[in-house]
């Protein structure tokens, strides 16, 4: 399937939700003009009448195929059956200048799709109102990133490839910065946060790039003892959810 690479999912838009929690998502959340496709136990099972019917109502279209093409076309080793093909959300990231306001996280080259994913979901259970991601992040909506999303990719914005440019203008606008660094830093819960803020965090090696880490206007860490550092999944829900209203 031409949809497990990135260059195809960018040119046409779409993206692949696997197993049945995350088409239920996408199902419950309202989420029109899917493609789903499904083998025989569900087409079987009584108990998903309703969910069909609602399929109906929000246009999907409805595919039942056989077990070996189902394995065909998914990722991963053991399908459970069912699979959607999703349209890609693509907001407006002009509109973050209008102006922006609530809490939002800056992902900067972070490069383990698992972590993209675990990111999002978090950030969706923390009530952050959008993630933006640099151009040298992993894509949010490869198969393991959506996964691990457990189906937040579908609640939450997500602005791809924002460039070094736009972030300096939304530091003019006036939005604060809030890195994640042991430079010019002070342990999270001594800080005082805004209402209005990006939480900044970086990759999974090198941190937050120079360039970004220029523009906080200070700097959080999580103080641990024997360990030389977090992941930066963990340091995520760590932080955003001390700050969370």
């Amino acid at each position: 399937m031409q949809l497990k690479h990135r260059k195809y999912r960018d040119k046409f838009g779409l993206f692949v939700m696997e197993g049945i929690r995350s088409v239920y998502d996408a199902n419950d959340l309202g989420i029109e003009d899917c493609i789903c496709f499904f083998t025989a136990r569900y087409a079987d099972d009584s108990n998903l009448n309703q969910f069909f019917e609602r399929a109906k109502i929000l246009h999907w279209k409805l595919l039942l195929i056989d077990d070996k093409l189902m394995k065909l076309i998914s990722s991963t080793e053991h399908s459970q059956g069912i699979l959607l093909i999703v349209k890609k959300e693509v907001p407006d990231p002009a509109r973050l200048k209008n102006p922006m306001k609530g809490r939002y996280v800056l992902l900067d080259s972070i490069q383990d799709p698992g972590n993209i994913g675990t990111i999002i979901r978090t950030a969706a259970a923390a009530e952050v109102k959008g993630i933006l991601l640099t151009k040298g992040c992993t894509d949010a909506y490869s198969d393991k990133a959506v996964r691990s999303s457990m189906g937040s990719i579908l609640r939450i914005p997500v602005y791809e490839n924002i460039s070094l440019e736009f972030l300096q203008d939304l530091k003019k606008s006036g939005i604060s910065f809030i890195g994640t660094a042991l430079k010019n830093a002070l342990p999270y819960k001594e800080a005082n946060v805004p209402e209005d803020c990006i939480f900044v965090f970086g990759n999974e090696g090198d941190g937050i790039s120079p360039e970004i880490l220029a523009m906080t206007d200070f700097n959080v860490y999580i103080p641990i003892a024997g360990v030389e550092s977090l992941n930066v999944a963990i340091a995520s829900a760590i932080i955003l959810f001390h700050f969370k209203d």
